[in-house]
């Protein structure tokens, strides 16, 4: 591990150990202070205002139950460091990292991956006097990893399906295709159709209200670029200039790129468009 990355985290504790005692002196208190002390001292503050600048966007960092945790989890890694011992420092970090990939792929794959065969493996791998063909063993890797991810967006796409389905009922918004529902007027004037390139005001938000922040195209093609999106579907619905509001959900939009995006993949997201066909637009302007 980095000195940086040991920095941060002994740095992160300290401060926010600080912040839970009442009775913890601040630096300006101790009379004997060294630089070293100084140094440490303000490389935690930075990490204490980083973490509260976390918590400030994600509430369940904000609790004194989380906070504690955290703090006890620094020291859980302050503690696992053995100076001088290279070798265990950094099986140390690989545990560290591996555990938290298996929390992840838990909660992603709804699958527990064994500690013991982790490390048996691991061991025999170590142990060889052979070395494994690494071709080899990512193909199969990736393989076995193929079949989780078709067997998880299969889950996603039932689970966003029936919170859609849900959600539009709820709202009674009517089906416009297989993934989008909305409450849009017929299209008069200037309906828009496959092979115009239009101009999107567009606003993506989640059940909260919360803005997504999606890297959508203000100008597209209807038809071309977006074919496959429930935004084509939504632009044919509508003429140009018309705003309509729809639902649709997070997979639909997103797919397994969900959670980048900071959304569930079941996560039932309202969409507020006004297309403009470009060739009004330019026709609307008035002459220099």
């Amino acid at each position: 591990m980095k000195l940086k990355s040991l920095l941060s985290i002994a740095a992160a504790g300290l401060v926010l150990a600080a912040c839970q005692n009442p009775e913890g002196k601040t630096l300006g208190q101790i009379s004997d202070a060294s630089k070293a002390d100084s140094l440490i001292y303000y490389f935690g503050q930075m990490r204490g205002a980083e973490y509260q600048r976390e918590a400030a966007n994600d509430t369940t960092l904000a609790s004194k139950q989380v906070r504690q945790d955290y703090i006890n989890g620094v020291k859980a890694g302050l503690n696992a460091v053995k100076a001088g011992k290279d070798a265990y420092n950094n099986g140390v970090f690989l545990g560290m990292q591996m555990a938290m990939n298996m929390a992840q792929f838990k909660k992603d794959y709804d699958v527990t991956l064994s500690n013991r065969v982790f490390l048996e493996s691991l061991a025999e791998a170590i142990e060889s006097d052979s070395i494994g063909n690494p071709q080899e063993l990512q193909k199969e890797f990736y393989r076995i990893m193929s079949e989780f991810n078709k067997q998880k967006e299969e889950r996603d796409q039932e689970a966003a399906t029936k919170a859609l389905e849900k959600e539009a009922t709820t709202k009674k918004m009517a089906k416009i295709s297989d993934n989008l529902y909305g409450n849009v007027p017929a299209a008069k004037d200037m309906r828009i159709k496959d092979g115009d390139k239009v101009k999107v005001d567009i606003k993506i938000t989640d059940s909260k209200g919360n803005p997504v922040n999606a890297p959508l195209p203000s100008t597209l093609v209807v038809g071309q670029r977006m074919k496959d999106s429930p935004i084509n579907d939504a632009l044919l619905s509508l003429s140009s200039g018309q705003k309509g509001t729809f639902l649709t959900s997070a997979y639909a939009l997103f797919g397994a790129r969900s959670s980048q995006m900071g959304v569930e993949p079941n996560d039932v997201l309202t969409i507020e468009m006004t297309p403009t066909i470009e060739e009004e637009a330019k026709e609307a302007q008035p002459a220099q």
